[in-house]
């Protein structure tokens, strides 16, 4: 995975545990996870990304429209079915950690139409 792709992955996990306005002890830790198995590879500190990620992703909740396109932005990084696959996995078993909402499940499907290479 490539620096930009793991920083577009942190970006749709951080948008994901939004997705039901309630962010979980066990979401928070599992994306911080993600982090650490991924590795990161870039001069911008992982603290100050990880930060301005979960902003961004607070700003872009706030409406349905902005979160669609924040989506859609973030998942175009992803060109391989395969890269698709690994995003989706992660994704649903972050959601899943805490039990999966309606809210979470939508953003699930919205997720999935948004990486072409899946439907």
């Amino acid at each position: 995975m490539t620096q930009p792709q793991r920083e577009a992955l942190f970006d749709i996990l951080a948008l994901a545990i939004y997705a039901d306005a309630h962010v979980s002890l066990d979401e928070d830790e599992l994306v911080r996870q993600a982090f650490v198995k991924r590795g990161w590879k870039s001069t911008r500190p992982k603290s100050l990304f990880i930060d301005e990620s979960f902003a961004r992703a607070r700003e872009a909740a706030e409406s349905d429209d902005a979160m669609m396109d924040y989506l859609e932005e973030r998942a175009a990084s992803f060109t391989t079915k395969a890269a698709q696959k690994e995003v989706c996995a992660l994704v649903k078993d972050i959601l899943e950690s805490d039990g999966m909402t309606a809210e979470e499940n939508e953003f699930f499907h919205l997720l999935v139409q948004s990486l072409p290479r899946l439907k």
